[in-house]
This record gives structure tokens, sequence and C-alpha cells, in this order.
């Protein structure tokens, strides 16, 4: 019976090889996207499982209690949690805190680098045991103001990995020598990763961040050893000890009610803590950018919508296939096949040609992954073709693609009457309905991919219109803290501008794209007890507005020449202090109950602040002297967080970033100013400056990443569908002869009946694109509004999608219903 099976199989391959290629096709480009994007769910979810005890390894996640806004699932919390955990939890040894691993300044022997650095706590090596080659064991603690640098990172610098001893100077501050070199991973890790946002060249003990802090707070007036719990930039790990019995909810009820009885009373109204297996922890830090999204899972379900539309193209010519195979059936239930014999022998096809579809695809897949494996590429093998998911999730498929290629058609054919089996051409039970619903279904999934993808191009273009490019005057961002610097920042703005291409100066608390917000508290009344607004606010220096290209919509921009513009340190702020200078948008503004910011010019509001920023509680009075339009070089949309608005503070104290505005004009001369101005006032510290353009491609090239990735399966969806509806019309246009020849003695014209069966075949499609416009405005508006800067959604995505699913519908099929159209009667309505 078997071989019975095969040649029939075969006969069949043989006889369509048209429709047997193009269902081929359409089934490995939609496995390629399917298996893409599970092998990347795979390969996130594996990082870190190479730890001892990795299994009792988590991480702590801020949870949004609904209360307000904020992130939900959010790994980064709360700078003095691990401190008191420690307390709260004695039973756990190893807690610690580690910072995210930003870029920081180095010094090596006189030379400027970048180099990405994660300050730890002790006890962040019991948990995460690096591998060394030199120096330090694995384990070992970090002795105090020491390093651990990366194999890579010694290579880059130092250009050998033997570099245990070596000095550098962090920041223009901290005075470090390395105590050790770590391998390169060999398995994927958070720890180091080429991944955004999860690189680190070195680890250096959190006491040396904490002992500048603590400077810095003294600085401000701010008691150095208060607990920040406003200061949320930290990882906190927990390693629980094997012999422990851990219940996950239980822990989690502990950690509420640790929340509760520790933290601040107006941050437990808003949030709580639970426990995330360490090998979550980078899709939850990726999904705080995608608006809680997991990327990962947003490729799956993509790419298992482009397989869906494979696989309906494979089940519809298998179907219609059955219009030229009806005789063959017919004789076979003449010799007495049953049903249960034709389903078995269907479903026995379509599993081969399934089969060999994922062969083809898993080969592809093996030759790819050895090269990536043979390029360095950490944790990739071939191996993660053998991952039991993922044969779980095909497995899945497969059954599903047989069950609709194989058992429909059999259960079809059996109701047919025998007699019109045995007809020339005759019925086979095909039904034009399941036909029309799985075209639909195959441009609706497509149709609503290539809206999203227009969509995700126009936020593109929306965000680079923030760029200065060629058309505006260029920003340089000098990354070096202005706390470092030996002389006056004031003296350095006044030396710059004294070149004609400096056509402006100012300063930043953030630097430009930077993804982090700070806030403040803002009411209209001096009551403590009122309800307050939370606004983001920036703390700036002077020439803001025209520096960053600000609209200044109504007011004045902050002036040298008024003293109360300026904001003091913490320390010199009493009840009394004020009234100082804040600028609003319309946003905060409206807020605070204003019709408009032109409306709020010269009222009171009043800034709430509470412990540790000051010693007691007090309202700060504020007079509103300027309002601003929409800020550029902003990535993220914070509203989504709860805040209500901007605001401006003129603290250049604590402003680090200096910002340039040079003229487009005179770049390399204005460039070249910077330099030897900065060398002839600070010869002894390293200048490290960007264009503000650059740091933009460093935080957005996730998303240009995600929508690159979706038009590319949009593009896919769109092609295999094509090359199906072509397959399919020549199936169609076979069955329908018989009614173009009638038609035409009918007097009907080739152009109607070309026009007829085009329209035939474009309007399930047309119909299916019309379903997928509400489902690309919400799913769009929902992805546009993460931004600050978002794109109009109009009417172009849509068009744009429903034109190009009818042109493709007519340029698949126009060939086949032309020459139905143009046929001899007398040829399909002879019967012999």
């Amino acid at each position: 019976m078997i071989t019975h099976f095969l040649r029939m199989a075969l006969k069949a391959l043989l006889r369509f090889k048209l429709h047997s290629a193009i269902s081929l096709l359409s089934l490995v480009i939609g496995f390629l996207c399917f298996v893409s994007a599970v092998l990347l769910s795979n390969y996130t979810q594996s990082f870190d499982q190479h730890f001892p005890n990795a299994g009792n390894i988590y991480n702590i996640i801020q949870r949004n209690s609904g209360v307000g806004g904020g992130p939900d699932k959010f790994p980064i919390i709360n700078e003095p949690a691990s401190r008191y955990m420690r307390t709260a939890f004695p039973e756990i040894p190893n807690i610690a805190r580690a910072s995210t691993g930003g870029s920081n300044d180095v010094t090596v022997d006189g030379q400027a680098l970048t180099m990405y650095i994660r300050y730890v706590e002790p006890k962040f090596f019991d948990i995460f045991p690096v591998k060394t080659i030199h120096g330090l064991a694995a384990g070992e603690e970090l002795p105090p103001n020491s390093a651990l640098i990366t194999e890579s990172a010694a290579i880059r610098v130092f250009g050998r990995t033997d570099v245990v001893g070596e000095r550098m100077l962090l920041n223009n501050h901290s005075d470090v020598v390395i105590a050790g070199v770590a391998a390169n991973p060999e398995h994927p890790s958070h720890l180091q990763s080429s991944i955004t946002f999860f690189n680190s060249d070195m680890f250096v003990p959190m006491e040396v961040a904490d002992a500048r802090r603590r400077e810095r707070r003294a600085a401000a007036g701010i008691d150095p050893n208060a607990d920040q719990w406003g200061n949320q930039s930290d990882y906190v790990y927990i390693e629980f000890p094997e012999e422990m019995n851990l219940d996950v909810d239980e822990f989690n009820e502990r950690l509420r009610d640790f929340v509760k009885s520790t933290l601040p009373e107006e941050r437990t109204e808003f949030m709580t803590y639970e426990l995330q297996p360490i090998n979550q922890l980078v899709t939850s830090q990726i999904a705080f950018v995608t608006g809680g999204f997991d990327i990962t899972d947003i490729l799956v379900v993509a790419g298992a919508l482009v397989l869906l539309i494979g696989c309906l193209n494979y089940s519809n010519l298998v179907i219609a296939q059955l219009s030229l195979r009806s005789q063959e059936i017919g004789v076979q239930k003449i010799l007495g096949a049953k049903r249960s014999m034709l389903i078995a022998q269907y479903c026995f096809e379509s599993f081969l040609f399934v089969t060999l579809a994922l062969l083809v695809t898993l080969g592809l897949f093996f030759i790819v992954l050895l090269r990536m494996q043979s390029a360095g590429i950490t944790g990739v093998s071939a191996a993660m073709l053998f991952d039991i998911g993922l044969w779980q999730s095909l497995l899945l498929v497969m059954l599903v693609i047989i069950l609709i290629a194989g058992v429909y058609p059999a259960l079809r054919t059996a109701t047919v009457p025998l007699v019109s089996l045995m007809r020339p051409k005759g019925s086979s039970g095909y039904s034009g309905r399941l036909r029309s619903l799985m075209v639909g279904i195959q441009f609706f999934i497509s149709g609503t991919l290539m809206i999203l993808a227009v969509i995700m191009f126009s936020q593109n273009l929306a965000m680079t219109q923030q760029l200065d490019g060629d058309v505006a005057d260029p920003k340089i961002v000098i990354t070096t803290p202005t706390d470092t610097y030996t002389v006056d920042p004031e003296l350095l703005i006044t030396e710059l501008k004294q070149h004609p291409g400096i056509l402006s100066v100012t300063q930043v608390d953030r630097q430009p794209w930077e993804i982090g917000m700070s806030t403040n508290s803002m009411s209209r009344s001096p009551d403590l007890n009122e309800p307050t607004m939370e606004m983001s606010n920036k703390n700036v220096g002077y020439e803001y507005t025209e520096t960053m290209e600000v609209p200044l919509i109504a007011g004045r921009d902050f002036s040298r020449e008024r003293g109360s513009d300026i904001f003091p340190s913490s320390s010199e702020l009493t009840p009394t202090s004020g009234p100082f200078s804040i600028v609003l948008d319309d946003a905060a503004a409206q807020a605070l109950g204003f019709e408009n910011v032109a409306e709020a010019l010269g009222q009171t509001i009043y800034q709430h602040m509470s412990p540790p920023s000051v010693e007691n509680e007090m309202a700060i009075e504020m007079t509103i002297v300027g309002g601003i339009g929409e800020e550029k070089f902003k990535f993220i949309n914070f509203e989504s967080f709860g805040v209500e608005g901007n605001t401006l503070m003129l603290r250049p104290d604590i402003a680090g970033n200096m910002v340039v505005k040079i003229s487009k004009d005179n770049v390399n001369d204005s460039l070249r100013h910077i330099d030897e101005t900065w060398n002839r006032l600070m010869p002894t510290i390293v200048l490290k400056r960007e264009f503000v353009d650059n740091l933009f491609y460093e935080s957005y090239g996730l998303f240009l990443g995600i929508s690159a990735s979706i038009g590319a399966l949009s593009i896919f969806g769109f092609l295999i569908a094509s090359i199906g509806l072509l397959g399919n019309a020549t199936f169609i246009t076979n069955i329908r002869r018989k009614e173009v020849g009638i038609r035409k003695v009918m007097g009907a014209s080739s152009g109607r009946l070309l026009r007829m069966l085009l329209l035939d075949f474009a309007k399930p499609i047309m119909i299916a694109n019309a379903f997928a416009w509400p489902l690309g405005y919400v799913i769009g508006n929902v992805y546009t509004s993460l931004f600050a800067a978002q794109s109009d959604l109009t009417l172009l995505p849509f068009l744009a999608s429903f034109c190009l699913s009818v042109l493709i519908a007519v340029a698949a099929v126009i060939s086949q219903s032309w020459k139905s159209a143009h046929v001899r009667p007398a040829m399909v309505l002879r019967y012999e």
C-alpha cells in the first residue's frame, strides 16, 4: 500500500510540475520565516542558562499596580532595594545589584576611549561566575578600585589579553587597576552581548560609582547617605540556594509585603516587585522601549502568519487539483477504494510534500547556522535545529496542513456522484467559496503586514526628520561630564563662542536621544495635601531653545541677566524660597488647568518636593516665564507612562552634558576650534564629543531592525499569496472554460469575459483588504504612539496595500484569464 501511495504521489508531482513548484516555494518561504522567528525566540530564552544554578537565578522587576502611570514588568528598579532586601531576606545569601552597563569615558595612557562599564556589588560573581583567562579566578570578588575587563575589550584597548595591573581612569575621576580578564562568552548572556543595551566591556565594584554619586549629592546640598528611591537605575539579582524549596507565588507575596513596608508610601501606591527568571531579562528590557510588547513574540506571530499564507496556498492548490484528478478518484472508487483509503492516500501525499519542503528549509538553515557559528556568533550552532519546542511547533503545522490538504479533499469527493467524477473534466466537489475564503485569508494577512510595514517606514521618516542631516546646523555633544572640568564651564562656553562657527552652547542633564526621564511634581497650590501632576523635567543651561532648536511659542528663554531664573541646589532651598523661573509646553499648562501655555505666562505654580531631595517636605514657588513647542531629539513618548507634559528648569550645575551648535557651512573649522580650545583650557582632561545624529542611530537601531523585519515578512507574504494565485488561476480558468464558451455563444465579448474573470479573482482580495484596514489602523496607532515624534496615519499605507494587492492579483491571473476569455467556443463545448 505504501508503494502504491508513493507511486501516486510521484505521479501527481510530475503531472502538476508548475503547481508543485509553486507549492514547494510557498511552503519553504513560510517555513523560513517561521523557523527564523522561533530560533530567535529560543536564542533569547537561552540567555544565562549556562551558569550554575541558573534555574534558581531571578532578577527583580517592577510591576505597575494600576494606579498612576509607569512601566510594567520593568527589570530596572530602585537604587536602595538590594541593601534592604539583604536584611529582609537573610536566608538568601546572594542578592546583588548591578548597573545597566552604559557607556563611560575611559582614559588609558592619555588616550580617550568609550567603554561600556557595568558596576556590580559583592556577590555578583557568586551568582554569575564569569570564566576568566588572567588574574582573578571565576567567581572571585573584585578588590576595591579594581576592574575585570573582557577579553575582547582588552584586545581592542591594549592589543593583548595579559593586562592585569594596567591602570585606567574612569570618567576623568576614578582610578582603577585591572585585576582580571574575563574570557569571551561561549554561551549567550546579558552580561556580554551585541544586542542593544547589553554590551559590557568591563566590570567595576559598585562602590566606585556609589562614592562618586555621594560626592555629587554632597556638592548639590543633598544628604549623600539618604536613600534615593527615586533613582531607578539598577538590576537586582537573587540566587536562591538549591536546597531552598522556592514557591515563586509565595515569594512574590513576600516581595509585595516588602514594598509596602520599605518603600516610600507614594511609590507603593503604583508599584510593587516580582521575580522574573533571568533568561527573560533581555526581552523584558527591550519591551520597555516597544510599549511592553516582546519583540520575539511579535516576530514569531508575524512569521507564523507568513507560514499560514504558505499553508493555505498549498492547501488551496491541492484541493484545486481535484478538478483534474476527478477521473482518477472515480476509478479508485469503482475499484473499491473506501473513504478511509482515500483519506490515507491524500494525507500521505500531503505528508510527503510538506516533509520535502521542511527538509529543504532545514537544509538551508543548517548551512546558514554553520556559517554563523564559524563567524564566531556566540551561542549559534546547527544544534539549535534540534530544539524540542521548535519541533513541537513544526509538527503542529504539519498536522494542520495534512488535515486541510489531505482529509478535506477525501471527505469532499466522497459526496460527489460517481458519474460526475468520471465525466471528462468532471466535478470534484471543489468549493469556490472555500477557494475565495483561503485566498481572502492570505491577502488579509499579507495586506495587514504591508500596512504595518508602510506605517513603520513612515514612522522611521518622522523620527529621522528630527536629525540635523545636511540641512540644519549640526549639534555636537561633549560627553565629558562638566563636574570633571578643571575650569568653570562658563569659561569654556565663552571661549568656544569666540569662533564665528560656534552659533550657541547649552547644557543638558540627559544626552539627546537618551532613553530616560526625570519628573517633577507640580501643582497650582502650595498646599502639600493637594494632588500633583507628574511632569517630565529637563535641567538645562542657557540658550537651550536656540541650541536644541526648540520653538519658543510664548514668553522667553532663561537669561543670564535674571538671577531668579536659576533654580538653586537643594541645600539652599527653604519653604520661602522663590519664585524661580520655569518653562512649560502646552501639555503641561493644560494639565495644570490653563487653556494653553500662552495663557499661563506669568502665573505661579508650585513644585512639591520631599526628602531626600530636601530635608523637609515643601512647595517651591515657580513663575512660568516661557512656553515651548515640540522638542526634538526625543525617542520615547513618556506620556504612556503617566507624565503630563514637559518642563524646563535652569540648573547648569547638574546639567552635565554640553551641547554645541555649529554652523553647517563651517564644520571642520568649528570642530578644530572646539578641540584646540579644550586642549588649551584643560590639557589634562580628555575631550569626548559626538554628533547628535550619531547618537540617534545607537538608540533607534532596534526599531529600524523591527521595521525591516516586518517589511521583509510582508513582502514574503505577498510573494507567496501572488504565486499561489497564479497557480490557482490555471485551475479555475480550466474549470470555467465551458462557462466561458456558453457565454461567448450567448454574445459575450472577450473583453467583457476578461473583466468578469479578473473581477472574480480580485473580489475576495479587495474584501480581505477592506477587513485588513481597521486591524492595521489599530496596530499602527499603538506602534506610533510609542514615539515622541509620531507620523500621521494617512490613507497612504491603506491605499498602498489595497492597490498593491489588486495589482498583484491582476498580474498573477491576467495571462490565464486572457487565454480563457479568448477561447474558441467550439473547442470547449464539444463532447467526445
